[in-house]
């Protein structure tokens, strides 16, 4: 049985799917989702909370969604689209999706579209310029035909170009297949959340993630061993390299110290690394162009030359 739950609010709609995992996550579950990683669905399903600030992106796909429609009316008159007012939930799967809008009109039967608005330079490096839809596309519009129960997928990609404005239309059928993917890779991201089986990190894409699972140490003086980890002096020693050329990598730092950070977990001290000292404590940082807040700093101290 699928719930068709009617949309009143943002907020009201944004709760429904804390509960589950949606249309638009599943990507991460393969792996293939280019803003949400494996473990930043798990830590939140575990509790974690994440601060999800407005951005350009995001207000450019909420703007441009009722052009995308128009622009697929156009180019596929025979098509009547209709906005989707309902959240569809699979409460067995806790799996839920609500799909931009649905196509009548077809011979096929019902249709779901799947709206994207993409740059120019994007669309020819990700979408093979029209070749091909990314894959966690493809998995959010199948996930959201499967709740809708429809009988035929499009994609409709919009090119943002002030110059030469198109729209690209993509059409798939269903594969029962995939569905079955899908269902499986759900169900066993559950059992994990209930199991405690964390997924491994992605240093160079988790560093907010890391942040935001351990936002606070136990206490000032809480200590881990790290003496048994042969990782933690590698990435001390490289840390060290990296702080003292002229031009920081600066993304290849942050991703050495989010490992670092996910070995401290909880704890203020690091521990057991001879030649090195590693706190990972809670700060105040005064206001400036920004509200006072208090956050975790990590500070790595080279004491092998003391």
């Amino acid at each position: 049985m699928i719930e068709r739950l009617k949309i009143t609010s943002r907020e009201e709609w944004l709760g429904w799917r804390k509960r589950d995992v949606t249309a638009s996550q599943i990507g991460a579950l393969f792996n293939c989702h280019p803003y949400v990683t494996p473990l930043r669905l798990y830590a939140e399903q575990r509790g974690t909370e994440f601060v999800v600030e407005d951005n350009n992106a995001m207000r450019r796909g909420r703007w441009l969604e009722p052009a995308i429609a128009k622009a697929v009316e156009e180019v596929r008159p025979e098509w009547k689209l209709e906005q989707a007012a309902h959240y569809l939930r699979d409460s067995d799967l806790r799996i839920g999706a609500t799909p931009d809008f649905y196509i009548h009109g077809d011979p096929r039967g019902l249709g779901i579209l799947q709206a994207k608005s993409v740059a120019p330079s994007v669309y020819a490096r990700e979408w093979n310029n029209g070749g091909e839809v990314p894959l966690w596309i493809i998995l959010q519009a199948s996930t959201e035909a499967m709740l809708a129960s429809a009988d035929f997928i499009v994609v409709a990609a919009l090119l943002v170009d002030a110059h030469q404005m198109d729209v690209s239309i993509h059409e798939m059928s269903r594969s029962s297949a995939a569905e079955d993917k899908i269902k499986k890779a759900v169900e066993t991201f559950w059992q994990n959340v209930q199991l405690g089986i964390e997924p491994d990190p992605d240093f160079v894409r988790d560093a907010d993630t890391v942040r935001a699972m351990w936002r606070a140490e136990r206490d000032k003086d809480a200590e881990v061993d790290l003496s048994g980890n042969n990782r933690i002096p590698l990435l001390l020693e490289q840390r060290a390299i990296l702080k003292e050329q002229n031009k920081v990598n600066d993304a290849l730092l942050e991703a050495i110290d989010a490992e670092i950070k996910f070995e401290m977990k909880d704890a203020a001290v690091g521990v057991g690394v001879p030649g090195w000292r590693i706190t990972y404590k809670t700060s105040f940082v005064k206001s400036y162009t920004v509200a006072e807040r208090t956050q975790r700093v990590l500070r790595v101290s080279d004491l092998r030359g003391k």
